[in-house]
């Protein structure tokens, strides 16, 4: 699957050091920081886009997650050369080879007969499939002429084979490949489970469609009854025939406004649900099994916060009539148009 190119919904550009916030949105570092600098109360801000309210990392936006798979080619990532090590930085790959080339072995690559017929192509013109091989390729913080190839599962540090003998030697570890594959298992649980609450969510989203027909439609049945009554009555009834149908039309107004809140909650679970699915399925289809190792855990603690949260349930429900129609009596016009519950939470 290629990587999506995406703009930032602030600056509406390419983004740059995208950073992803808890509702599974992502924006330019710089602008995120330009945002919550202006919209900041109480140490929390409301998504640019969703309106949720985020609460902010001890480390400020740098202590968000880095959402590593959206293509970010004009971040300006560089990676070091696989013939003279990483002091050198690389320019070009070699197709064939399989291998980044800096300035000057690829001058040697291209001259070498050997080697002379490889296809050589420059880094910024690879496709994000290709890319996704090179950043396999990592090297060690502490050994820079070492590759990483380790996880240790006590430190929960990723390490390379010097490491493991220095200062891991006691410790229990896996290859990357083994612990990445562990935790796509892991990621994958917690996006069955999020597609589960979805389509509990979508049930929910019915409900309250079937909730507004009803409301209505019983609103409707109500006006209606008050109306013929009306046609009954005297001009001097009018007023106080006005008077009850405001009283009506309040009370379901009431009830629609609860509803509405209740859809709209709705619609933010089934959002954070569906790019929850999403950066899992990019960070499984497109990461790294080092990128999954590094930023798993943290989109499987922002699923499992979502997941955790109780499911909206609305809390509309319609009771019993407000308006009873009476026997006309011409001695007393004015309570004959009919009685009204004195509660706006009227219920069927």
């Amino acid at each position: 699957m290629a990587a999506r190119r995406q703009e930032c919904s602030i600056c509406m550009d390419s983004f740059k050091n995208p950073k992803l916030i808890s509702c599974h949105h992502s924006f330019c570092c710089n602008c995120l920081e330009d945002y919550v600098r202006a919209n900041l109360r109480n140490g929390r801000f409301n998504c640019p886009m969703c309106r949720k309210s985020v609460e902010l990392p001890k480390g400020g936006v740098q202590g968000f997650q880095s959402n590593f798979y959206i293509d970010d080619t004009e971040s300006g990532e560089k990676f070091a050369c696989d013939l003279c090590g990483p002091k050198n930085v690389a320019c070009s790959r070699c197709l064939d080879c399989e291998e980044n080339l800096c300035q000057t072995c690829c001058y040697g690559h291209e001259k070498s007969k050997a080697s002379r017929h490889h296809k050589i192509s420059e880094l910024g013109t690879l496709d994000s499939e290709t890319k996704g091989k090179i950043r396999q390729r990592i090297f060690c913080d502490q050994h820079p002429e070492d590759e990483i190839r380790l996880f240790c599962r006590d430190c929960k540090v990723l390490i390379c084979l010097m490491c493991k003998a220095v200062n891991h030697d006691n410790h229990t570890s896996r290859t990357v490949a083994d612990y990445a594959a562990e935790m796509k298992k892991t990621l994958q649980s917690k996006k069955n489970e999020c597609s589960d609450k979805l389509k509990r969510i979508k049930a929910s989203k019915a409900i309250g469609k079937e909730l507004d027909r009803k409301i209505n439609d019983a609103e409707r049945e109500e006006i209606k009854a008050v109306e013929d009554q009306h046609l009954q009555l005297n001009k001097v009834l009018e007023q106080e025939v006005a008077k009850v149908k405001a009283r009506i039309q309040k009370v379901y107004h009431d009830l629609r406004q609860q509803n509405t809140v209740f859809k709209r909650s709705v619609e933010e679970e089934i959002k954070t649900c569906y790019n929850a699915n999403d950066n899992v399925q990019n960070l499984t289809d497109q990461g790294t099994d080092i990128d999954i190792i590094r930023n798993g855990p943290d989109i499987e603690q922002l699923i499992s916060a979502s997941i955790s949260k109780t499911d909206p349930t609305p809390n509309t429900v319609l009771k019993n009539k407000l308006f009873s129609p009476a026997q006309i009596d011409s001695i007393k016009l004015i309570p004959l148009i009919g009685t009204m519950e004195d509660s706006t939470d009227a219920k069927y």
